[in-house]
């Protein structure tokens, strides 16, 4: 796991030895993509699991249940993971917001009980010299990545070839299948049956957007477009009632939802519906396209819409 563009595709085409497994070398990973290839002891194989990052054309909510569904659906079968790789690029000389935030995201995805089954693993190598990169490294050791290390994660260089990518995968711990341990946000969802924004990980996603909309200054990053150029926020109203053909209407305010305190079921279920529709077509508002939080935001809710529908079903 890690950010988009640290790295985690090149690893695993070094490790088997192919430049084009899973998807185009310049392009973003999208999904998840298990790679299956023999170990060179030619005993046994290996699984490496490709993951996407989050980039400007995704949220953190997306990329997390693309994630968690490939998670829970082995965790069901009985398969678990024998240790997880977290990418960062060295060549980056600061900790950005994107970077803090992917790594909050995997300390609640794997748990505490995991954390001794981590590699940090720290690419491009060849875009630093030795002491600066060494002298990133330890900063990440001893500050960002502290309280993980402590608790037994280890951290190690990938210098971009195989001999460097073997290196990595064998230091990972050897256990039988029986010693695995699942992650946190395997049991939470799977054991604990709890939705997506109600695990460790969904939560750190939620805690970044109440900090990120704490104030107003925090919402106006970059120039500020004049009056005339200034895109106002669409208005979608959703008037909760028994009436199955609730209206969803459009106007150039803020997003609201009323409800008079008394609808049927079937009033509440219509009223969902379009909700899901209107949280699904906000996410395309081009005004969005450089305001990740908000986007984020609506994720959330709209993965909170979708697991009520889930739960109504169910029941």
């Amino acid at each position: 796991m890690g950010p988009a563009g640290s790295g985690k595709t090149t690893f695993i085409n070094r490790a088997v030895g192919s430049p084009d497994v899973g998807r185009g070398s310049t392009s973003f990973t999208k999904e998840v993509c298990p790679v299956r290839y023999p170990h060179p002891d030619g005993v046994r194989s290996i699984i490496l699991v490709d993951t996407p990052g989050c980039n400007d054309s995704t949220t953190d909510f997306h990329v997390l249940g693309e994630i968690a569904m490939w998670l829970t659906y082995v965790y069901t079968k009985n398969i678990k993971l024998n240790g997880m790789l977290y990418f960062h690029p060295i060549s980056d000389c600061e900790i950005r917001e994107r970077m803090s935030r992917n790594y909050n995201i995997f300390k609640g995805l794997c748990g505490k009980d995991n954390f001794k089954n981590v590699i940090f693993v720290t690419t491009m190598w060849d875009r630093v010299s030795e002491d600066v990169g060494s002298e990133r490294e330890h900063n990440l050791q001893s500050d960002f990545w502290r309280a993980m290390i402590s608790m037994g994660s280890t951290i190690q260089r990938f210098e971009g070839t195989t001999e460097s990518a073997w290196k990595i995968i064998n230091s990972l711990p050897a256990s039988r299948m029986t010693d695995c341990r699942p992650l946190q946000i395997q049991r939470e969802m799977v054991d604990d049956y709890l939705p997506l924004h109600q695990t460790a990980a969904g939560k750190a996603i939620i805690d970044r957007l109440f900090f990120l909309t704490s104030g107003p200054k925090r919402l106006t990053k970059g120039k500020k477009r004049s009056r005339s150029q200034a895109t106002r926020p669409t208005k979608i109203s959703i008037t909760l009632s028994d009436d199955p053909f609730a209206t969803l209407s459009a106007g150039t305010e803020l997003f609201t939802v009323s409800g008079s305190g008394s609808c049927s079921e079937e009033g509440y279920q219509s009223a969902l519906a379009h909700i899901i529709r209107a949280l699904r077509a906000a996410t395309g508002g081009p005004e969005l396209v450089h305001l990740d939080y908000v986007r984020d935001t609506i994720g959330v809710c709209l993965d909170i819409a979708l697991s009520i529908v889930v739960g109504v079903s169910a029941a």
